[in-house]
């Protein structure tokens, strides 16, 4: 294992090689704004969510009729990534098929994961090649980014905001017991919100995407935001514990796919939302992270 640093004039960012996960942006005042994964809370930073995004029905699913397990967002966060480059200001690191991958999901693909920094942002890439040679690939991907509220000194939870822009109507995807209800689809017009407990009552908050937007975290009491542009995102999902006020963080996820539906077949390529690769296809997903 691994931690990764790349540093400009306004961040700092760290990677893990275990996942390829963030473990820490701080800017130049050294505030820190990942969450720094307290196991008895949430024991992560920032996995990356491959191949599979949120949870299968009953955590099995059949390619041609046989049946693979695969616990909640799939096993590229557990697994040890290899550097491809390194430079002061962009990292690379890749994932590639295994004997246990093909355990659990029965494609050959590379995964590269693109870290580079640009001024106060964080540009980052999800590249996914298909090696297979005759049959089409099937997954999802997705980004669960943890950050800290509050990040300002002196301010707690309650005193920060969010804010989605551009303010459209979006329609607003419920979660039952972990698995998406599209029967209970609705239409949000404005979809800002207070940061309160309340909020995720119900699990992850999911909104599906259109356009891209900037989900933006600011306090009326900090001239400090932050802000995830959501790129070319499908879906994206925030998320923070209840009851459990001891979460001081909330994740903001850009999705390239969703968790079963709940009267999922449990049949892979009939999945929602999946995303299909033809042999020696490239799939490119995109987001970026902003600290102001």
């Amino acid at each position: 294992m691994t931690v990764y640093q790349l540093k400009n004039d306004y961040l700092t960012l760290k990677v893990n090689s275990l996942g390829a996960e963030m473990n820490s942006i701080t800017n130049n005042e050294d505030s820190q704004f990942i969450w720094q994964a307290d196991k008895n809370v949430w024991g992560r930073h920032a996995p990356v969510l491959f191949p599979i995004v949120g949870r299968l029905k009953d955590d099995h699913y059949f390619v041609d009729g046989k049946e693979f397990n695969m616990t909640q967002h799939g096993f590229a966060r557990d697994q040890e990534f290899s550097l491809d480059s390194q430079t002061d200001s962009k990292l690379v690191l890749s994932l590639t098929t295994s004997e246990a991958s093909l355990e659990k999901y029965p494609y050959h693909f590379k995964l590269r994961i693109i870290y580079q920094l640009v001024k106060d942002t964080v540009q980052i890439s999800y590249l996914v090649d298909s090696l297979e040679e005759n049959d089409d690939m099937y997954f999802s991907i997705g980004a669960h980014p943890g950050f800290c509220v509050p990040f300002d000194k002196g301010l707690k939870f309650e005193d920060y905001k969010v804010s989605i822009d551009p303010a459209e109507t979006r329609t607003h995807i419920p979660i039952d017991n972990h698995l998406i209800d599209l029967n209970g689809e609705k239409k949000v017009e404005n979809q800002n919100f207070d940061m309160t407990r309340d909020y995720f009552v119900d699990d992850a908050v999911v909104y599906r995407l259109n356009d891209p937007a900037e989900v933006t975290i600011y306090s009326d009491k900090s001239d400090h935001k932050l802000t995830l542009d959501t790129g070319n995102a499908k879906f994206f999902g925030m998320w923070s514990t209840y009851p459990d006020d001891n979460g001081k963080f909330m994740c903001i996820e850009p999705w390239w796919g969703l968790a079963d539906k709940t009267d999922s077949d449990n049949n892979f390529k009939n999945k929602y939302a999946i995303n299909k690769l033809a042999p020696k296809e490239q799939f490119e997903a995109y987001f970026s992270i902003s600290v102001k």
